[in-house]
């Protein structure tokens, strides 16, 4: 019998689905480096181990931390400490002072803008000049502000209420006064005026808490008694076309009638106007539009400004207090004692004179250019011109007196001698120089007049006794000889510099004179027993040296002023960039470069920049000290006036 032998049922495989595939993403390149590190990022792969069944003090462990979180979680936030205490008197008062000085400042350039706007020519700033001080006080409004966040943050109390809210208008009137000087918008200085208001009104707020301050009070009785107010109206005008040419425009406009003016430059529209309200200019408009004009009306404000009040004579000091129109090519300046004439020379041969406030009260032609003038300590009489020289009699002269001094050559050095009320002049001249004298009424003086001299000339200075001084070139040195017009019928020797000369100068007693050659800067004591000992060298050679009143010397170079003292000893030295002329008063004022003018204090050498007016050419302070004249641009006699 066959026996079957069990088999294993054999089941047939599944087919497997295939997967449906994913597009892969684009990978982005992992960077080299952490996006917040320097380090370089690195792969690390990390082995995932199983953790084994948790025992029983390990779920122990876990419920102790998870109640203590919960107990953690259900505690109360600490509130933040709110602040108790005001802002301290100590950082409130400096803070106080800053802002009295903005507002200061501001008041006194609003008031000289506005003079400016109306065409006045006393105490008047342009709005350039204007919107250069508005950028530097905006530097001192954001200062100023830091400072109150810094100190009001964790403070609270009136104090703190009324810097913040001083702090806010001081940014508002310096955000409108820069808006003003970028885009001249009349309404922005509008705001500014009100700006400048109120901030007073919120430093009077803040005095109000604070201790008394009578140098704060002053200050804000002095900038509330400066005013500048605006007012608007509102104009209306009609605007017709633009029109293809200037031409066209120019036809409409006559068409229109008187009121009507046509643009110029494109667009070449016409404007009509203006009318004093709306239905004016509506009814202007039908009129128009019956003629087949179309006509457009248009609303603008139209301001005006004023000033009043007290005159900012001493915030405004830096700034040119006059500016007078003078003939073209001037290169020369003179002040009467205390500047109430104004004269100035020209290339071209013009001698002007003017009175303070810009009255022209003479113009004399000469043959050749004018480069020397001088007044009489009294301002009676005026000595002008080139080679020749004419004598004036002021406050208005109708023609020269007495003699012409007919010089050698251009006059180099030009005096007045007071005590002896002379006028004496130098020049130099291929057949040798001169000097050359008159009175102030034009008569020549006697011996030893006319002086000669060697080619070269030589330079001239003056006592306030009557002493009249000379330095010329010779074989030996640089002399210097001395005499009194008048009264001595010769001159009489005093030293003799070592080297070539280039400058020279007496001070105003007659007790000590420099002299600048080009191997020293040398002082020296007039009266001296034998002056030659007491011949001292104190620097380099310089461009210029001038004495002071009190006896200090100023030294000026290219580089540096320097101040000696009347004992000889350096009180201070000041650098500059290019100094090129020196005027001395009771402070130095000093041309450093072609257009910077610079005020220095006379016991530090401090410096005060005055206002820049443009290229100078010439520089003098008048003999009160009280004021500077200065050519500028070859065409403007520019005052300033010293505190």
């Amino acid at each position: 019998m066959r026996m079957r032998k069990a088999t294993r049922t054999q089941t047939r495989p599944r087919k497997r689905r295939p997967r449906a595939r994913v597009p892969r993403r684009a990978m982005r390149p992992r960077p080299l480096k952490s996006l917040w590190s320097s380090i370089p990022a690195t792969k690390t792969r990390r082995k995932k181990k199983r953790s084994k069944p948790v025992r029983r003090a390990g779920w122990g462990a876990v419920t102790a931390v998870l109640v203590l979180l919960a107990a953690a979680c259900s505690s109360p936030v600490p509130e933040k400490t709110r602040p108790t205490t005001d802002v301290t008197v100590a950082s409130s008062a400096p803070i106080a002072r800053t802002a009295a000085d903005i507002l200061l400042a501001f008041s006194a350039y609003d008031y000289a803008l506005v003079g400016a706007l109306n065409g006045e020519k006393v105490r008047a700033v342009s709005a350039d000049r204007f919107a250069t001080v508005a950028r530097a006080q905006a530097g001192l409004v954001s200062s100023n502000t830091t400072k109150v966040v810094g100190v009001s943050v964790d403070a609270v109390g009136p104090i703190r209420d009324r810097l913040v809210a001083l702090a806010d208008g001081l940014t508002d009137l310096s955000r409108d006064a820069l808006t003003y000087g970028d885009v001249r918008d009349p309404a922005a200085l509008s705001r500014v005026f009100s700006g400048v208001e109120r901030g007073w009104a919120s430093l009077r707020e803040l005095a109000s808490v604070l201790p008394a301050d009578a140098a704060l009070k002053a200050t804000i009785d002095r900038g509330t008694s400066i005013t500048s107010t605006a007012s608007s109206k509102q104009r209306f005008t009609l605007n017709v076309g633009p029109y293809t040419t200037a031409a066209e425009a120019a036809d409409a406009a006559t068409k229109i009638g008187a009121n009507a003016t046509a643009a110029k430059e494109s667009p070449f529209t016409v404007r009509v106007g203006p009318y004093a309200d709306r239905a004016a200019a509506d009814a202007a408009a039908t009129t128009l539009a019956a003629q087949k004009i179309t006509a457009i009306v248009t609303e603008d404000a139209v301001y005006t400004f004023a000033r009043s009040g007290a005159v900012p004579d001493a915030e405004l000091w830096r700034e040119p207090e006059r500016s007078i129109d003078v003939h073209a090519l001037a290169r020369k300046i003179a002040l009467s004692q205390d500047a109430a004439l104004v004269a100035t020379g020209t290339d071209d041969g013009y001698l002007a004179l003017h009175t303070r406030g810009g009255e022209l009260k003479a113009l004399v032609r000469f043959n050749a250019g004018v480069n020397q003038l001088a007044f009489t300590n009294d301002a009676r009489f005026l000595i002008g011109g080139g080679q020749v020289l004419t004598n004036y009699v002021m406050p208005a002269p109708n023609d020269s007196v007495g003699v012409p001094v007919r010089l050698t050559g251009a006059a180099q050095s030009l005096v007045y001698v007071p005590g002896v009320d002379v006028f004496a002049a130098s020049a130099g001249g291929s057949d040798g120089g001169v000097i050359g004298g008159r009175t102030p009424d034009g008569l020549p003086l006697a011996a030893p007049f006319p002086i000669g001299l060697g080619s070269a000339g030589g330079l001239l200075a003056a006592s306030d006794y009557g002493d009249l001084f000379i330095a010329w070139q010779t074989s030996g040195g640089y002399e210097v000889k001395m005499f009194r017009p008048g009264v001595d019928r010769s001159t009489r020797g005093v030293l003799r510099v070592p080297g070539i000369g280039k400058a020279f100068t007496i001070d105003p007693s007659g007790t000590y004179g420099a002299a600048v050659t080009d191997q020293g800067t040398y002082r020296f004591q007039v009266n001296a027993a034998d002056p030659t000992k007491s011949i001292t060298k104190i620097a380099t050679p310089v461009r210029d040296v001038e004495f002071a009143r009190d006896g200090t010397l100023y030294l000026l170079d290219a580089q540096r002023v320097v101040a000696v003292d009347a004992e000889g000893a350096t009180r201070w030295t000041t650098p500059l960039v290019d100094g090129r002329r020196l005027a001395v008063g009771p402070r130095a004022v000093v041309l450093d470069g072609t257009d910077r003018l610079i005020v220095l204090d006379p016991k530090t050498g401090a410096v005060d920049e005055l206002a820049p007016v443009g290229q100078i050419q010439d520089l003098v302070v008048s003999r009160d000290g009280r004021w500077v004249g200065l050519i500028a641009e070859a065409k403007r006699a520019v005052l300033f006036r010293l505190p």
